[in-house]
């Protein structure tokens, strides 16, 4: 404090009155506008989400129909297996459960996952009862355990 006792007394008070308001602006400028711009955001966020939540509970449960897939020739697990080979995955374990079937990637990609995914609902005649994934180290590489039924 030997610079402010070298100045008058007019002087420390303009020096500690402007770094009082340099820091007060400072906390307006780079904490509570940022916080007010994030919060702004956030209530915008919750409105389209509420929304969305409004909108599902008018429909009613009617949903999507789904197109009735024709009857399937094969068993449940070698559709599984000829698809996954079509698709490029390599499946790590099959493990029947009664009229179900666990299946078990080690390691895929997640967009060939998906896509496989979407083929099995759709041409397949299969329908997913649960669907977990898991990220590996490597960038895009997950694991996969499905659990999953015939439509019919």
């Amino acid at each position: 404090m030997s610079v402010l006792e070298k100045l008058n007394r007019r002087e420390r008070v303009l020096i500690l009155g402007g770094g009082a308001i340099l820091l007060v602006l400072g906390l307006w400028i780079y904490i509570w506008q940022p916080l007010m711009a994030e919060r702004s955001i956030q209530t915008a966020r919750t409105a389209r989400y509420l929304t969305v939540i409004e909108l599902a509970r008018n429909a009613g449960g009617a949903g999507v129909p789904r197109p009735t897939t024709p009857v399937q020739e094969l068993p449940l697990s070698p559709r599984i297996t000829q698809s996954a080979e079509a698709a490029g995955i390599v499946l790590a374990r099959l493990d029947p459960d009664g009229p179900r079937l666990r299946i078990t990637v080690a390691k895929a990609g997640f967009a060939d996952l998906v896509a496989w995914i979407a083929s099995l609902e759709a041409g397949a005649g299969v329908q997913m009862i649960t669907v977990e994934m898991s990220r590996l180290t490597e960038p895009g590489q997950v694991s996969l355990r499905l659990l999953l039924e015939d439509v019919q």
